[in-house]
């Protein structure tokens, strides 16, 4: 199941937003045409390099965990994600593989900047998906 962008769709947005925002800032401050191609020669360094962190650190990241017993590893999930400022917003059910996808989200503000946390729970196993900072967090713990 696919829960979200990679690097490549996320350095995209980045990338040309702020390359268009930069461009046409710099152009009204620095009152500058932008037919003269300074604001665009900003917009794309600044592109580029908002692109490149962003597409870092705010990719989705996927990763596996294995478990014995399904009642323990929730226990453990709940207090895991809880600690780290999260609760469950909903649970889905992935008619394809009878999975449960649960779904986490921390609340107001904090939820904007750091999305959510998909767990798909399968026969042993859960698959985490969330952004790449999430993740080496959760991946420390579990």
């Amino acid at each position: 199941m696919s829960f979200g962008p990679g690097f490549w769709p996320t350095f995209l947005y980045y990338f040309v937003s702020t390359t268009l925002i930069t461009a046409f800032v710099s152009s009204k401050g620095l009152g500058v045409s932008l037919e003269s191609g300074l604001p665009l020669r900003w917009g794309l360094i600044l592109g580029a390099i908002a692109g490149i962190a962003g597409g870092y650190f705010n990719r989705t990241v996927t990763f596996s965990v294995e478990f014995n017993s399904r009642k323990k590893f929730l226990r453990n999930l709940n207090d895991v994600l809880a600690q780290m400022g999260y609760s469950q917003t909903s649970e889905l059910e992935d008619s394809e593989t009878e999975d449960d996808i649960l779904i986490y989200q921390k609340s107001a503000l904090g939820g904007l900047l750091s999305g959510k946390v998909f767990v798909q729970i399968g026969k042993g196993k859960a698959i985490f998906a969330s952004r790449s900072v999430s993740s080496q967090k959760l991946r420390k713990r579990f």
